[in-house]
């Protein structure tokens, strides 16, 4: 019963997990190249929803045999896709706990082991002997809310973006003013690795030109984790539809150092980069971070969070 019930509350804490960092977890999906960004977000919680089922079933042990089968069958098939990024990639987190219990491939293939050891402990076990009315409610009212917490508590970004469409995310005023004023922002170039620790700038007077073409840019700051998760969603998108990265345009707040540390972290060494004060990107953005801008020909034709990100989007800008 002790290792049922473990093993439930296990397959819950994974799928919360997995859900209170969405972003860094699709993020994590979209780089095996497996299908669209869309198709992501949906994959994702697909996951986090049969993992909630899974748990909340085990708990109340309803269905028993087709559930431990279930879990089973998604044990070993987790594992031999942890076999294949142990192998074939360097990932420093599988997401199996999304972002807060960082495990590589290979610790959590030692983690599925114990798991598949105590689903063959508990596999004799029986359903609880409902009724048939209770079953029938209890078997619906997991299954809905299963769905309800990944799929309309956390909304896919096409839903989101549908909700929020119309909201003002970008001062357009501000904005133009920084296209036109050298003093808004400071281009830096980054140089060559002078180590294998740190980035190197040299810093230019430069205006940002965008008035030819279509461009994205994308407002950051250096310390925040989703301007970072943002960034690598972007990189992802730019290289798996091979669209020149002088279309993506950085404009981050932050000391040398703190931009030194997004650049290594996001792996956007050859994108360019600006750097901007705090009271004039708050101007620009009303707060709002990340901010993505689309511009064509110099004119603001979109703005909004990474929500409105996908594969469309990034191969307009071709």
């Amino acid at each position: 019963m002790l290792s049922r019930l473990f093993l439930g509350a296990l397959f819950i804490v994974a799928a919360v997990l997995k859900l209170l960092s969405i972003d860094a977890f699709e993020v994590y999906i979209y780089s095996f190249g497996l299908c669209s960004y869309t198709w992501t977000t949906f994959f994702s919680r697909l996951l986090i929803f049969t993992e909630l089922f899974l748990g909340l079933s085990l708990i109340f042990k309803i269905h028993f045999r087709r559930i431990w089968q279930l879990a089973m069958l998604l044990m070993l098939g987790f594992t031999l896709f942890l076999v294949y990024a142990a192998i074939f990639r360097n990932d420093s987190n599988c997401h199996c706990f999304g972002s807060l219990i960082e495990l590589d491939p290979w610790q959590s293939i030692v983690k599925n082991i114990i798991i598949i050891a105590l689903l063959l402990l508990i596999r004799k076990e029986e359903s609880h002997a409902y009724r048939p009315v209770q079953r029938k409610w209890l078997f619906g009212g997991i299954l809905v809310l299963s769905l309800a917490i990944p799929f309309v508590a956390v909304p896919m970004d096409v839903v989101y973006n549908r909700i929020y469409s119309e909201k003002e995310n970008i001062n357009t005023s501000a904005f133009y003013q920084s296209l036109s004023d050298s003093t808004y922002m400071d281009f830096l170039n980054v140089l060559p690795e002078k180590t294998a620790d740190s980035v190197v700038f040299e810093h230019e007077t430069r205006l940002m030109d965008v008035s030819s073409g279509r461009y994205l840019i994308n407002y950051a700051l250096s310390g925040c984790k989703f301007c970072k998760t943002g960034a690598e969603k972007l990189s992802l998108m730019f290289d798996r539809h091979g669209i020149s990265h002088d279309k993506l345009k950085f404009v981050v707040i932050g000391s040398d150092y703190s931009i030194s540390e997004f650049v290594k972290v996001t792996s956007t060494y050859d994108y360019p980069h600006w750097r901007i004060s705090l009271p004039k990107m708050m101007d620009i953005t009303f707060g709002n971070f990340p901010l993505y801008v689309l511009v064509e020909d110099g004119k603001v034709i979109m703005a909004g969070d990474f929500r409105i990100l996908d594969d469309d989007l990034i191969m307009s800008l071709q």
